[in-house]
């Protein structure tokens, strides 16, 4: 009996710890887009934001 407790804890210690590693995760993308799109909307990159959603609006109203 000793066992099985000792088992379903660890279980549960282990979901928590996945759901904190998809959490850092998603949170470090997060970072990195919000950096990528600040850059893109800054001098540097200002011309190739606009210009990829106007390729990719084109393209996708080219296909209908």
């Amino acid at each position: 009996m000793t066992r099985l407790w000792a088992w379903l804890l660890v279980r549960e210690n282990d979901r928590g710890q996945a759901t904190v590693e998809y959490f850092l995760v998603i949170l470090a993308a997060t970072a990195l887009a919000v950096i990528g799109l600040k850059w893109l909307q800054s001098g540097s990159g200002g011309g190739l934001l606009g210009g990829l959603f106007g390729k990719v609006i084109s393209w996708v109203v080219g296909k209908f």
